[in-house]
């Protein structure tokens, strides 16, 4: 398995991570949106609208997408402010859950995965963890990540059975996640600063219109280009397509229905979720409980001392890590 092999691969040495890690500093950022902001976003909305009136309108396109195959600059600028509306939405927020993971193998045989996880944002940073509550021979092993100030991302991972913290290096973040088909890069902050746009395209999908914003990382990572949805209504991102070199067909696939989203916070999140892998034939389904954006986060726990310790994350005392979790969203 993908996580019993990260402690023997990733490097760096958990005295220089204390060193780092401690040096976060208190002053943090409201994780929810401001009424300004929240106005911003839709503002963004409609100027997305505006910059792409010369296209044909949804209602008299016969084609399913209206295209625009080489974006000016105008369209690339719109398209760039649309997608960083939507990962604001999706990432920049404070928020405790409960997380159940459940894998579907081509053979039809399933694992699941339960854990606690935590953000904050952190002088514009977004900082997360996630402790594994089950099953009970991997209970307790913890991964940290932090954005830093140029955005990369330090991640550590914590293995209770070698009660040792281990690095988790750039070569590793297209590995899977506890063993599930999400990655690490599924669950890092996205900017828009780490795409090149190609492709925009307007659609209606499920009787929503949205946007399709196709573009390409600019770092080096497991996939050529991407195809992201985000709805125009509200900015929240429904789905995105990956896609290797040289290919028409994505070959990993996550979507988040609309009708498991709730609004918290000033932003709108998903409580369910579909990763598929089509070259491996499995998926994953992801689940989000009792998601709360009012807890109050100590900064210090994104540090590699809370990882050591096994200190309680925030959320354990109102959902103890021994009972069932109860959904508490339709």
């Amino acid at each position: 398995m993908v996580l019993s092999t990260l402690s023997h691969t990733c490097s760096d040495s958990p005295q220089r991570s204390k060193k780092r890690t401690r040096a976060i500093r208190k002053r943090s950022q409201p994780g929810s949106l401001s009424t300004m902001t929240r106005t911003r976003i839709v503002l963004i909305l409609i100027l997305g609208f505006g910059c792409f009136a010369g296209a044909p309108a949804l209602g008299t396109d016969p084609s399913p997408e209206a295209q625009i195959n080489s974006p000016t600059a105008s369209d690339t600028d719109a398209a760039r402010e649309i997608l960083r509306a939507a990962f604001a939405n999706r990432y920049e927020v404070n928020l405790t859950t409960q997380i159940e993971l459940t894998v579907h193998s081509r053979s039809g045989q399933q694992r699941k995965r339960t854990l606690q996880a935590v953000t904050k944002v952190i002088d514009h940073r977004v900082h997360s963890l996630g402790r594994l509550t089950s099953p009970e021979h991997l209970r307790g092993m913890t991964v940290m990540m932090m954005e830093a100030e140029d955005r990369s991302h330090d991640a550590f991972i914590y293995m209770p059975s070698l009660d040792k913290v281990r690095r988790i290096n750039s070569s590793q973040r297209g590995d899977a996640f506890f063993g599930s088909d999400v990655t690490y890069e599924d669950i890092e902050h996205q900017t828009v600063a780490d795409y090149t746009f190609l492709k925009f395209t307007k659609e209606t999908r499920d009787g929503e219109p949205v946007f399709r914003i196709h573009a390409s990382p600019k770092r080096r990572l497991n996939y050529d280009r991407v195809i992201f949805t985000i709805a125009q209504t509200d900015g929240a991102i429904l789905g995105a397509e990956y896609f290797k070199r040289d290919t028409d067909a994505p070959y990993r696939v996550l979507s988040a229905p609309r009708n498991h989203m709730i609004v918290s916070g000033g932003h709108v999140l998903p409580t369910r979720m579909k990763v598929e892998n089509r070259i491996k034939g499995s998926h994953t389904e992801v689940t989000l409980y009792n998601l709360r954006t009012d807890e109050k986060i100590d900064d210090r726990i994104f540090s590699v001392r809370t990882l050591e310790s096994r200190r309680d994350l925030p959320g354990k005392e109102k959902y103890p890590e021994d009972e069932p979790f109860e959904h508490t969203y339709p």
